[in-house]
């Protein structure tokens, strides 16, 4: 074969299993039901409306994760999400301080982002934060 030919087919068996681990992502409802996340606690690297750079708290899940449109908020399905802001309370800002950078289960609600100051398409409210063994 030649360089361009197996060039050529590397790329569509990427593309393929890139199709496949999309599809395979697993679907989660919007808030009000209560989800649980497992992922590593990051400070994601984001920017206010007005341009200024700044680091939010996010978990960037161990798996892509789906959510289905809601129409009564119009809020839009998205898929193949692995990276999600979130809005902590004193509480869990203590938690994801304490287990940045470790595995963690995240339990709470998902909803979309509505602002500039939302840094992912989809955000969660955790109600508890606990480290994975």
């Amino acid at each position: 074969m030649t360089r361009a030919l197996v060039t050529l087919c590397a790329r569509i068996a990427l593309a393929f299993a890139l199709t496949a681990s999309l599809a395979a992502a697993k679907t989660l409802p919007y808030d009000p039901a209560i989800v649980t996340l497992q992922g590593t606690l990051v400070s994601g690297d984001g920017m206010t409306p007005d341009g200024v750079k700044l680091k939010f708290p996010a978990i960037r899940l161990t798996e892509p994760i789906a959510v289905p449109q809601d129409e009564p908020r119009d809020w839009p399905a998205e898929h193949g999400l692995v990276l999600l802001h979130m809005a902590l309370g004193d509480k869990t800002m203590a938690a994801f301080k304490r287990l940045k950078g470790k595995p963690v289960k995240v339990t709470g609600t998902l909803f979309h982002a509505d602002n500039g100051n939302h840094q992912t398409s989809v955000l969660v409210f955790p109600v508890s934060i606990t480290p994975v063994k």
